[in-house]
């Protein structure tokens, strides 16, 4: 469906891909902001989350979507505004409210999922697990190859995307490029960031149940402190030291050697018997080593 054939034809497609692009530079000025706890960083948040519920509004109200339509159904034009639900959840996990980060982060699911949804009914999306995250579903090896390619693919995407937005003249058919490769690498950036919520909502409602008093929180385990002696080398320097200083003990080389033994076999098998918690790997990391 073109913009142009619905609403007040040329004036609604003005005025919507004005307020996108306007939200467009708000979302880089977000992502490369250096003071998130700034008046500034947090007006920007709020004209842009006011922006976004607009734009919302008058995607719904216009239709511009619909569940019996393909991908090439679509105008080059309204391909972009497929977009705006996963700026609403980009600008969501942006707050740096503590207070209501629990709030924002689930509101930041719902958007991302509404808008992961949509690409999938115009096949610019796979199905995907919500529910997976690193706490309860560590990398293994069979999926980390997957993990580590989709980071090499989204870097050739932001490329390709950077290198194209750059000319200075745009063909209908590259600005429609343009548009689909904008979705695809949002459609990546999506399901980084349902992973990464679906792994922080677990720790934000420990911290609410802290808060709330209806968990204790345990103790800090205070390292144990070794208490100062003399080390010497022999039986006869024990002797003469002892008597020097007979506040502080006095130990041999041999005996200091026996004693470290018995404590490094002890700490040895406690940590044998101690599960192994798993760690999971992080590709982009990985991959930035590769050539």
């Amino acid at each position: 469906m073109s913009l142009a054939t619905v609403g007040n034809k040329a004036t609604d497609e003005q005025s919507l891909g004005e307020l996108l692009t306007d939200v467009r530079k708000n979302i880089q000025l977000i992502e490369n902001h250096d003071a998130r706890i700034s008046q500034e960083y947090k007006g920007l948040i709020i004209d842009t989350t006011i922006s976004l519920e607009r734009l919302s509004v008058l995607v719904a109200t216009l239709h511009l979507f619909s569940n019996n339509e393909t991908i090439d159904d679509v105008s080059t034009e309204t391909i972009k505004f497929m977009l705006v639900n996963a700026f609403q959840g980009f600008v969501h996990q942006q707050h740096y409210d503590f207070e209501n980060r629990k709030a924002h982060v689930l509101a930041a699911k719902e958007y991302f999922k509404d808008f992961h949804h949509l690409c999938q009914l115009y096949g610019l999306a796979e199905k995907t697990n919500f529910d997976a995250n690193r706490m309860t579903n560590p990398v293994q090896e069979s999926n980390r190859m997957e993990k580590i390619q989709k980071y090499q693919d989204k870097k050739r995407l932001e490329t390709l995307l950077e290198e194209m937005e750059n000319r200075t003249h745009v063909e209908e058919e590259v600005q429609r490029e343009i548009y689909l490769s904008l979705v695809k690498l949002w459609v990546m950036k999506c399901e980084e960031e349902l992973y990464n919520i679906n792994s922080e909502l677990p720790m934000l409602e420990h911290m609410e149940k802290l808060r709330g008093g209806l968990v204790k929180q345990r103790p800090i385990i205070k390292p144990k402190v070794m208490k100062p002696f003399i080390l010497v080398k022999s039986e006869l320097q024990k002797r003469v030291f002892g008597a020097g200083y007979p506040s502080l003990p006095t130990m041999t080389l041999d005996e200091f050697y026996d004693e470290e033994m018995v404590r490094m076999a002890a700490e040895a098998e406690r940590q044998l018997n101690q599960p192994k918690p798993v760690e999971p790997e992080d590709p982009d990391e990985e991959t930035e080593e590769d050539p």
